[in-house]
């Protein structure tokens, strides 16, 4: 290295508590294959699928979550959502850093929980919305703003619920809101600003229909499922406004990988550097709209 060249920041010592087909297929390989970070470990309640996974990686598995917690600087998290907002509070409080699923619990008094734990230990947060970490949405979602629109149509329709490596209880049994609800809103408020009323009907199970009003007077409706039977999922965002209308095909715009930005900047947060926008607080505010298209569609 030559002189004045800065020294490389140590790679972030992050494990991993999960083994599923999500820790299995995005968060094992992208915190394994660094620079930024490494994998510390394993640790999921079913210790075989650890030891499995923790193998094809060449990392310890952990018979407890204390012991993973031990082993590393931060925690990434790939279990169920009330299995995150338990596990979530005792990682905080053991001072460990967090990357986030989404939606952060499946109750708002466990998600508000999980958020002052993080607050109040001051350790760095990252909410896994991969598509916040793809250049492709941010150039739209740029563009939406700068258009004035006034209106937006979203559908996002999947048959992940019922086929597939994700068809896991919990979705099954609390539907799209969950698991879909915190992309899809995320996104148009990216668009449209903030949301501040729903009205809504349906099954959060089978089909929901809801319609937003924005800060601002712009309204938005929303359709979502997971139990459609379709050549591929439907992810489509179409502002409308003076300027004309603008789509955004959130499938096509998949194609651009987000694990090396989510690693990197993750990584840099908790080396001290600038901290993403989409962390604990994000996720809490996702939560609330959550909770608020909940009582919605009651």
């Amino acid at each position: 290295m030559s002189a004045g060249t800065p020294a490389r920041a140590e790679p972030v010592a992050v494990a991993l508590a999960g083994a599923g087909p999500w820790a299995t297929n995005a968060y094992a390989p992208m915190l394994a294959a660094g620079p930024e970070t490494r994998l510390a470990g394993v640790w999921a309640r079913r210790g075989e699928a650890a030891r499995e996974l923790a193998a094809a990686h060449g990392v310890p598995a952990f018979t407890s979550f204390e012991a993973l917690l031990a082993s590393c600087e931060a925690v990434a998290f790939a279990v169920p959502p009330d299995v995150q907002a338990e596990l979530g509070v005792l990682a905080a409080r053991a001072g460990r850093h967090l990357m986030l699923d989404k939606p952060l619990a499946l109750e708002l008094p466990d998600a508000e929980r999980l958020a002052e734990a993080a607050l109040g230990a001051g350790c760095v947060t990252q909410l896994m919305l991969t598509h916040r970490f793809r250049s492709t949405t941010s150039s739209w979602l740029e563009q939406a703003r700068a258009s004035g629109a006034i209106g937006a149509r979203l559908a996002f329709l999947s048959g992940a619920f019922v086929r597939g490596p994700y068809a896991c209880p919990w979705r099954r049994e609390h539907g799209a809101l969950h698991d879909l609800g915190p992309h899809a809103f995320d996104l148009l408020e990216g668009a449209l600003g903030p949301i501040v009323h729903i009205t809504g009907r349906g099954d959060p199970r089978r089909w929901v229909s809801l319609a937003c009003e924005h800060e601002g007077g712009a309204v938005s409706d929303l359709s979502l499922s997971g139990v459609m039977t379709l050549p591929q999922t439907v992810f489509t965002l179409e502002c409308y406004g003076p300027q004309g209308a603008l789509a955004f095909d959130a499938v096509a715009a998949s194609a651009e990988s987000p694990w090396g930005e989510v690693r990197r900047l993750f990584a840099r947060a908790v080396r001290g550097g600038p901290r993403s926008p989409h962390d604990v607080r994000r996720g809490l505010e996702l939560q609330r709209l959550i909770a608020m298209a909940i009582v919605a569609v009651g």
